[in-house]
């Protein structure tokens, strides 16, 4: 995949990372814009985005992360998201045995919310640099009964990440779901595209 031209897209991509709080989600995301110290990232609140310009067949595609916090008190709003969505990524550590476990629960929020039948989604093991608690094979069982592409990779060391996320984007641009530019242009969204984290939150009493 190569960088179109700023300001000339043809397509809008959407994709939103879940999974559980410090699996290595927001990490991930910036080692793929090859933002330096991918690994200094504070705890995502709420929701925040990534773009990344690609070219497909010629096509100029504008690729949208929507960077979801893992704590339970925001997976209401995480869920408001899963509707325009064209691709997941669904994040757990490897190291760390409860984020595979709760996997399911993120299944269930898929499920759930996604209006989309032909939407395209992948797992993803984190931190293969630590000491496993999750093997290979257990992933990849999960990932094909649910009906994702299993990858592992390692955020810290930049293992693989490329190469998932490029696999999910073709995927999508294969299944014909993109949105034209000019459809979005002339039908706003309904969704409100300022990251949560930027809107000012109304304080309540504890």
């Amino acid at each position: 995949m190569s960088t179109p031209p700023k300001d000339n897209v043809d397509y809008k991509c959407n994709l939103i990372t879940i999974g559980d709080s410090t699996v290595g989600k927001t990490s991930l995301l910036c080692q793929y814009m090859g933002q330096k110290n991918p690994l200094k990232q504070v705890a995502t609140v709420g929701i925040d985005y990534f773009t990344k310009d690609i070219i497909i067949d010629n096509k100029n595609i504008r690729v949208r992360f929507w960077d979801t916090a893992g704590q339970e008190r925001y997976r209401s709003i995480t869920d408001n998201f899963f509707k325009n969505a064209n691709g997941i990524v669904l994040v757990f550590d490897i190291n760390a045995r409860e984020s595979f476990d709760n996997l399911k629960i993120w299944i269930q929020s898929v499920n759930l919310k996604v209006n989309n039948t032909n939407i395209k989604r992948i797992l993803l093991g984190n931190k293969t640099d630590l000491e496993r608690n999750v093997s290979f094979e257990e992933g990849e069982a999960f990932a094909k009964e649910h009906g994702f592409v299993y990858f592992e990779t390692s955020a810290k060391d930049n293992v693989n990440i490329q190469n998932a996320f490029d696999f999910l984007i073709n995927e999508v641009y294969k299944a014909g779901v993109l949105v034209l530019q000019t459809e979005i242009e002339v039908k706003k969204a309904s969704i409100d595209f300022t990251p949560i984290k930027q809107k000012k939150v109304k304080k309540e009493c504890c």
